[in-house]
């Protein structure tokens, strides 16, 4: 083999050892039903210590801390199947009255032009954070997008679910609405400034 097409092969091996590392082709079969989210088993639910400050789209930076309320991450892309469905019903998952004091964020890794864009266009209100150095997916990995994780008020992870969630289901509105009930599942008031 030439030295040439050696390195060309070689080029090409790695381009595609990095495509595969960083999961860009590991998206959720578009034929998989959305499901409820299902919760962990108190017991059995493992301390997860998050303290990573994101940038959020159109302009800001989001601070994400475990064990200040119950939060939810959703990992999600514009481009996936039915991305557009999931964001509007999450959107209007976080606005019910029996999920108030739900810390609500999806979680993105596509440059931030693009989201942007796609965000004003949808008029998003959702809290869409920006992990493009994978400072979330150090603690929370990412396995499939989109993928879900529910950390409950204790810090302990509720939920960990692949796919589609769907988001309004009376299964996944008491999942949330029991954390939330739980005696660390309201956020804790901040302190005024001073």
């Amino acid at each position: 083999m030439r030295p040439r097409a050696l390195l060309v092969t070689l080029f090409l091996v790695a381009v595609g050892w990095v495509a595969w590392r960083s999961q860009l082709w590991t998206v959720a079969r578009p034929g998989d039903a959305p499901a409820p989210l299902r919760l962990l088993a108190a017991e059995s639910r493992a301390p997860v210590r998050i303290d990573t400050t994101l940038p959020v789209v159109p302009v800001g930076m989001e601070h994400l801390e475990s064990g200040r309320g119950v939060l939810l991450i959703h990992y999600w892309a514009p481009w996936e199947h039915a991305g557009r469905q999931q964001a509007a019903l999450l959107d209007s998952l976080r606005q019910l009255p029996e999920v108030e004091g739900l810390r609500v964020v999806v979680v993105c890794f596509d440059p931030f032009p693009s989201v942007a864009r796609f965000v004003a266009r949808q008029r998003l209100r959702l809290s869409v954070l920006i992990d493009g150095r994978g400072l979330l997916r150090e603690t929370l990995p990412c396995p499939s997008v989109p993928y879900t994780y529910v950390v409950d008020g204790a810090g302990r992870l509720a939920v960990a679910q692949p796919g589609e969630v769907d988001w309004l289901a009376p299964g996944t509105r008491d999942a949330l609405a029991a954390l939330l009930a739980e005696p660390a599942g309201r956020a804790m008031p901040t302190s005024p400034s001073l």
